[in-house]
C-alpha cells in the first residue's frame, strides 16, 4: 500500500460487531468495539476479517487546485481484497440533500486516491453512505446507486450497518 494510508490514521480489528465512531470535532474517525452508543456506523463481521479501517478525513490532506481542503469522506475499510469508502452523516430531512453531499464526497475522495496511488489490488470496490438518524434506506436510492457504479465502478451501499462479506 502506500505511504498514503498512514498507519498514524488506522484502527484495526477482528471484533464480529464493531462501530465507526466520528463524534470529535477535528478529530478523525476510529473504531470502536465497546460503546455502541456513539457508533455512527455499525460493521457486521461474521467471517471475523481483519479489517483496517484507515480515517481520511481529518487526517489525509486532500486540496483543490487553489489549495484550500477539500472535502473528504471518513474514510476507507480494508479487508482482504476488498476497500470501502464510508461517508457518515448525521442528518435529518429529505435525503436527497445529505445523501447527495455524501455522494460527492465519496467521489471526491475516491477519485483523488485513486489518482495517487493504485487501488487495483482491490478485486471489490465499495463505497457507503451511513445516517444513523434515517436508518436502511437502500430501496429510496436505488437510482444513486446505479449511476453512482456507473459513474466510478464502485458499488454504493446507502445503509446504517454494513456486512463485510
Amino acid at each position: 500500500m502506500s505511504d498514503i494510508f498512514k498507519l498514524l490514521c488506522q484502527d484495526t480489528t477482528g471484533e464480529r460487531k464493531f462501530g465507526i465512531c466520528d463524534n470529535k470535532d477535528h478529530e478523525r474517525a476510529f473504531i470502536d468495539v465497546a460503546d455502541g452508543r456513539n457508533w455512527m456506523a455499525v460493521i457486521l463481521n461474521d467471517n471475523r476479517y481483519e479489517a483496517t479501517f484507515t480515517a481520511i478525513d481529518n487526517c489525509i490532506e486532500i486540496r483543490r487546485p487553489n489549495g484550500r481542503l477539500e472535502s473528504r469522506c471518513e474514510g476507507a475499510i480494508t479487508y482482504n481484497n476488498t476497500i470501502i469508502f464510508l461517508e457518515i452523516k448525521e442528518r435529518l430531512g429529505p435525503a436527497r440533500a445529505w445523501a447527495k453531499d455524501a455522494d460527492d464526497q465519496l467521489r471526491i475522495t475516491i477519485s483523488s486516491i485513486e489518482s495517487r496511488i493504485d487501488l487495483d489490488d482491490f478485486t471489490i470496490k465499495k463505497a457507503a453512505i451511513t445516517n444513523r438518524l434515517r436508518g436502511n434506506l437502500t430501496e429510496k436510492h436505488t437510482v444513486r446507486m446505479k449511476k453512482f457504479q456507473e459513474d466510478t465502478g464502485y458499488i454504493l451501499q446507502v445503509a446504517y450497518r454494513i456486512n463485510l462479506d
